[in-house]
């Protein structure tokens, strides 16, 4: 009775202390609110490493995009000043090419053949180049069914492949029309100064890839006892296998359970899938309880627009691993919590940005002499044309070519001639105004554009100071060397304000200075043509 005397008083006690009650609903709603914030804040970070995969992605395939055209443009600028029959320059630039940009899976070219020289063509490389060289149509290789094709005039086979693998042998001479998810792009690629794009296909020898092909028109040469392995009109193109688009790492640091795809928009306006990566994964389950992240973003680029979907359903499993640690450190240190999720969001948004920045930057720059490269200088040209409406300012374009460069690469090797170029784009700048833009424009091949001139003399004196800064002696590894160069010069607006119709005029100057010996420099004249 002593017992229950002492509990019958304890229930009023109880209620006389309110304020315990409340301490204890406070305690719990600071738990409640600390799990839902926790599990917020979670949710937002997790989100957040989404978002960075999807950025670290998309960056390094549009990194790779831009890259394609680049080395496209580079390569067909080779094509056209290569000596017709040096299939070994090809090939050791293919080598380097491929070399400094795994993601290319290989190189080829393909070339225009009259079908009333087909035969005479393909004993010419049988006798000159390879003893098996055939011509012969894509469906006799790949066992399939072929189908006519009409009349035609001319045809394509394929005649350069780097890396030439074992599997790969018997594209040599297979013409390219006969190819049917090729068919489509090269009719569209003929007298199109645009690269394009192919569906996706099976490779013949396995995998996904596609193809960016580029018609490369090669000055008249004479006719000569020379091997005329590589003709007046070419088709350049690169080989990339859809997997390689994204690099390996990417796909799985942070993001084990991430699912993205990719489809490419061809010149026949078809949407091709480029790749399908990953699944969701226990989405019945956390799918009705937990966010499932999701982006669709297009990577814009001029020949090779990308459409890409990105997803990742959040499962209880990440979320609950480190649930009852955070949350007592969350309810003990809150302070410091919420500081340090800001700064690490900062962070990571700054890392963004330097990343974006660089990625910007060798989409805009050559990578061997730091110049900016086609695409910036083409930017810079607009403004000039922009600011030339606006005040009237003339303005000039020099084509600058390095006289006997060749030789300096096949005597000392390439590393020298990389030096060279190096030393070439280092003087150059230091000649030039902060205004002015030197770019490299292809192989030992600059274009410099002039801003605000008064006359073309003003431009000639210009060219006059780079033709002695890259007269003096260059050290190199081989020693001191000498090189000259031949300068051609357009001025907007008497030769012309198109950047193409400028570009032309100046090549044609530059073809002068060297007609008329080398090193020197020349003034585009209409009447010097006629």
């Amino acid at each position: 009775m002593r017992y229950l005397h002492q509990w019958s008083h304890t229930i009023p006690y109880l209620k006389l202390r309110p304020s315990l009650i409340v301490l204890l609903a406070a305690s719990l709603g600071v738990i409640v609110f600390a799990i839902h914030m926790l599990m917020t804040a979670q949710i937002s970070r997790w989100e957040r490493q989404f978002d960075d995969g999807v950025r670290l992605i998309v960056s390094d395939v549009k990194s790779k995009l831009d890259t394609n055209e680049a080395v496209l443009s580079g390569f067909s600028a080779f094509l056209q000043a290569v000596d017709r029959g040096d299939a070994e320059a090809a090939r050791r630039y293919a080598a380097s090419t491929t070399a400094a940009y795994p993601h290319i899976y290989m190189i080829e070219v393909a070339r225009r053949v009259p079908v009333a020289e087909e035969a005479a063509f393909e004993t010419s490389l049988r006798e000159g180049w390879r003893a098996s060289f055939t011509l012969k149509n894509f469906p006799g290789v790949a066992y399939r069914s072929s189908k006519d094709e009409g009349e035609k005039s001319d045809t394509w086979p394929i005649i350069f492949m780097y890396p030439s693998l074992p599997e790969a042998q018997a594209i040599y001479g297979v013409r390219l029309e006969t190819v049917d998810h090729l068919s489509y792009s090269l009719a569209l690629s003929e007298g199109n100064s645009r690269p394009v794009v192919s569906p996706v296909f099976e490779l013949y020898e396995g995998g996904g890839a596609y193809i960016l092909l580029k018609e490369v028109l090669r000055p008249f040469q004479k006719a000569s006892a020379e091997l005329n392995f590589f003709g007046s009109t070419m088709m350049a193109m690169l080989v990339i296998k859809t997997k390689s688009l994204y690099a390996e790492e990417n796909k799985i640091e942070g993001n084990p359970r991430m699912r993205f795809s990719a489809y490419l928009s061809s010149s026949n306006n078809v949407d091709s899938l480029l790749f399908d990566h990953g699944s969701l994964g226990g989405a019945a389950l956390n799918g009705a309880f937990l966010p499932k992240f999701e982006r669709n973003l297009r990577i814009e680029n001029a020949s090779q627009p990308i459409s890409m979907h990105f997803e990742r359903q959040l499962l209880w499993s990440e979320l609950l691993s480190t649930e009852m640690p955070a949350m007592l450190v969350f309810v003990v240190g809150a302070l410091f919590l919420i500081p340090w999720l800001t700064m690490r969001h900062y962070l990571s948004l700054d890392r963004a940005a330097i990343e974006h920045e660089r990625a910007a930057y060798l989409a805009t720059h050559d990578l061997l002499t730091e110049l900016p490269n086609r695409f910036l200088f083409v930017d810079r040209f607009n403004q000039a044309h922009i600011n030339r409406q606006r005040n009237g300012n003339s303005f000039a374009l020099l084509l600058l070519d390095l006289d006997y460069f060749k030789a300096v690469n096949d005597n000392y090797g390439h590393e020298v001639g990389d030096q060279v170029l190096i030393a070439a784009a280092q003087r150059m700048t230091k000649e030039l105004r902060s205004g002015d833009t030197v770019a490299r424009h292809g192989g030992d091949e600059f274009v410099i554009l002039l801003v605000n001139i008064l006359s073309e003399d003003d431009a000639k004196m210009v060219g006059e100071k780079l033709l002695a800064s890259i007269a003096e002696p260059i050290e190199t590894a081989v020693g001191m060397l000498k090189i000259s160069c031949s300068i051609g010069i357009a001025v907007c607006p008497p030769h012309g304000e198109d950047i193409d119709v400028l570009r032309k005029h100046a090549d044609q100057a530059m073809y002068q200075s060297k007609a008329s010996g080398r090193n020197s420099v020349s003034v585009f004249a209409a009447e010097v043509l006629q």
